[in-house]
């Protein structure tokens, strides 16, 4: 059984130590031969790294490694050229301005070193410019320019202004004296996680091809269904044998977890790191999502008091979200660029796409509402189970009271400045729990009839639910609320999508009298 290549980014070791490789030199083959400077933007863990090793190793003339690969029989005359990789993993850009510089200009020297190559330039654009020129005229090849992660230096100061406009600015002027240097440069690829950085970053550098959201390119990186049954069978057979399940089965659980990323509301795909740590540890957990998740996001959802729900099935017709501006920030395009969300379905009107959003996933949405709850009681995630458990256990155990005691202790917890004075807010918070620890929980579901504001099923059960708000001067009591809400059900006919599927049916009236809440619970019967 081959070894699995977790966490390991480099090309030519994956493939000196003949460990798993799912060949995607189909889509070097297709950059190289069809154009010249490229933008990817990907979530983190997807194979950015990796891609850009293999560039270098082809551009490097390392033919022995690609042996058995697309590229090996499909490029005719290899040829030797020299990289310049940049990584900013080796680069201080958090200590300002003057110790990014002179790291970052520390980084090329050491590039150049290798070259044989003296920097004499002071600048990090103009030292970029002669370190290109260099190896132009000491090779007498053009040069390969590869830069890892080229918003890094953005996207972890988003919470700092400062440093971030300071970072910005040597970057737009590091990316455009490429545009400068196009007789001397043979490729250009730039990979990083977010777009809206892009506009502001790359001003000076108008010819690079984004080929984010490019059909040709859409499974270039993360594994495709039949690459993952494909490569990785041998390790697919001892999972299942630990679960004690079919091929069938478990792929079934496999697709839940972990399938369902698309940029192109088309092909779905793994994430890389989330199906390796599964064949490695063989255990079902959150891997992809516990290596981090960007406090920056958490910040700009409470600062928007963004409802949890308002996060599935969206509808937008821009998931670029360029921004110039840090206050500006668009908050549903980065959750897209950064792997929480994905493109469900795309529909053209006219011309015009429009994109259908969701959870790729069990792994992302169970982990990102874990992570919205924390936030809004300021907790550790690891605090919140408990409480999201009690709430479903006593739905199990149709104790409404129980469920009420333990939803005012949450809402308790929430800081005021968070709280929404409106319907929407609570039942929001309500769905938040119960979608955490597993509850098949949907809202807003369209009938007949109109609206039910949110269906709860059990194995044995559903539970039609109803909310009621009001403001302390407009009721006298949560009694009240609860009482219509449970009379909305019935008059509507809420029920009668649900009369045939041989499970009980509860109605479920919940009365918020600003934060007191009460709540009514009967059985339906003809």
């Amino acid at each position: 059984m081959k070894e699995l290549p977790i966490s390991i980014q480099t090309f030519e070791e994956i493939i000196s130590r003949q460990m798993v490789y799912v060949d995607k030199t189909v889509f070097v083959h297709s950059m190289v031969t069809k154009g010249k400077y490229y933008f990817l933007s990907r979530p983190r863990r997807f194979g950015k790294s990796l891609l850009l090793s293999t560039l270098k190793a082809f551009f490097q003339g390392k033919r022995q490694l690609f042996q058995g690969l697309y590229l090996h029989d499909h490029i005719q005359t290899w040829t030797e050229y020299p990289v310049i990789h940049i990584d900013y993993s080796r680069v201080n850009y958090r200590d300002g301005r003057q110790v990014f510089r002179q790291t970052f200009l520390d980084h090329l020297e050491l590039l150049a070193v290798s070259y044989g190559i003296l920097l004499t330039k002071t600048d990090p654009a103009t030292v970029l410019e002669e370190f290109v020129r260099k190896l132009h005229r000491q090779f007498g090849q053009a040069v390969v320019i590869l830069v890892d992660e080229y918003d890094k230096p953005l996207v972890d100061m988003l919470a700092q202004e400062e440093r971030f406009y300071e970072n910005r600015e040597i970057l737009r002027g590091l990316y455009g004296a490429m545009k400068g240097l196009d007789d001397q440069l043979r490729f250009v690829m730039l990979t990083g996680v977010s777009r809206f950085t892009k506009v502001g970053v790359f001003s000076g550098m108008n010819n690079l091809q984004d080929i984010s959201m490019d059909e040709s390119y859409s499974t270039m990186l993360g594994f495709t269904q039949a690459e993952l049954e494909d490569n990785f069978q041998e390790h697919l057979h001892a999972l299942g044998q630990k679960f004690s399940q079919s091929a069938k089965d478990l792929l079934a659980v496999i697709q839940e977890w972990y399938n369902g990323f698309s940029f192109d509301g088309g092909q779905k795909l793994y994430n890389p790191f989330s199906i390796l740590s599964l064949l490695i540890e063989k255990q079902f957990r959150n891997y992809w999502f516990s290596t981090g998740t960007p406090t920056f996001l958490l910040d700009l959802i409470m600062a928007k008091k963004q409802l949890p729900e308002t996060f599935e099935h969206l509808k937008v017709n821009d998931l670029t979200g360029s921004a110039m501006q840090l206050k500006h920030l668009p908050l549903i395009p980065l959750l897209f660029q950064t792997g929480y969300l994905t493109i469900e379905r795309t529909e053209l009107d006219g011309v015009r796409p429009y994109y259908f959003l969701n959870y790729p996933n069990e792994e992302v949405r169970h982990s990102f509402l874990t992570f919205i709850a924390a936030a809004f009681k300021q907790k550790d995630q690891f605090e919140i189970q408990p409480e999201a458990l009690a709430l479903r256990d006593s739905l199990l155990e149709e104790n409404v009271q129980g469920f009420v005691a333990h939803f005012e202790s949450f809402l308790s917890d929430i800081p005021a400045r968070l709280h929404l004075p409106r319907e929407a807010y609570y039942h929001s918070l309500v769905y938040l729990m119960l979608r955490i620890v597993g509850a098949k929980a949907l809202l807003e579901k369209e009938t007949n009839k109109g609206r039910i504001d949110a269906v709860l099923e059990f194995p044995d059960k559903i539970y039609i639910i109803e909310f009621k708000f009001a403001r302390q001067q407009q009721v006298k009591s949560p009694e009240i609320l609860s009482q219509k809400a449970l009379k909305q059900i019935k008059d509507n006919g809420y029920v009668q999508p649900y009369l045939g599927q041989k499970k009980r049916i509860l109605l479920l009236g919940l009365g918020f009298l600003d934060q007191q809440l009460h709540g009514r619970l009967e059985e339906w019967s003809i």
